[in-house]
């Protein structure tokens, strides 16, 4: 099972592969509009975790996103449903 830890991680990664510049101050209460992450680049990062993870998550559940943790929770949430 992913751990909260090991999502927040693979954000880092995910974002800095699309994003193109590293990340590494960002915890589970970043806000990911401070971040300079555009929303095309969240859909990107979104698409590739949900590829990596095998999940699906609704657009519509997007839009509720804030914070890097949301998105992670978000995430776990998934995971638990497919277990």
């Amino acid at each position: 099972m992913t751990d909260k830890t090991n999502l927040l991680e693979m954000f880092k990664t995910v974002a800095a592969r699309v994003d193109k510049r590293e990340f590494p101050n960002v915890t589970a209460t970043s806000v990911i509009t401070e971040l300079g992450i555009d929303s095309l680049s969240m859909m990107q990062i979104v698409g590739e975790m949900e590829t990596e993870l095998g999940i699906m998550i609704p657009d519509e559940d997007l839009v509720e996103l804030i914070t890097v943790g949301d998105l992670c929770k978000k995430v776990g949430e998934r995971l638990e449903a497919i277990v």
